[in-house]
């Protein structure tokens, strides 16, 4: 499978897991502020809007956002596995 594709079948299971969890209040309060897991998810969704917008330079675009294809991967997984992350990023990639 392509990158680009990969990475887009990582976005729809972002997509599809923000769907399966549920916010409380409290997880929504916090995803107003700037903490580090939030600042993970801007730059996951600052990195894979880059790379929507030229998929012939993921290389480039991960090197200029201190990343790798794995490293990129961890990323999305990692803001996957997260309810309140995962609704963040889905909100960040409309």
């Amino acid at each position: 499978m392509s990158a680009p594709m990969r990475w887009l079948a990582l976005g729809t299971a972002v997509f599809l897991l923000a769907g399966c969890g549920s916010r409380t209040e409290e997880a929504a309060e916090t995803a107003g502020g700037r903490d580090p897991a939030m600042a993970q998810v801007d730059r996951a969704v600052v990195t894979a809007r880059a790379i929507q917008a030229d998929p012939a330079a993921v290389d480039s675009i991960l090197r200029a956002h201190g990343l790798t294809r794995p490293g990129f991967d961890s990323l999305l997984y990692a803001v996957a596995a997260d309810p309140t992350l995962a609704q963040a990023y889905v909100e960040g990639m409309r």
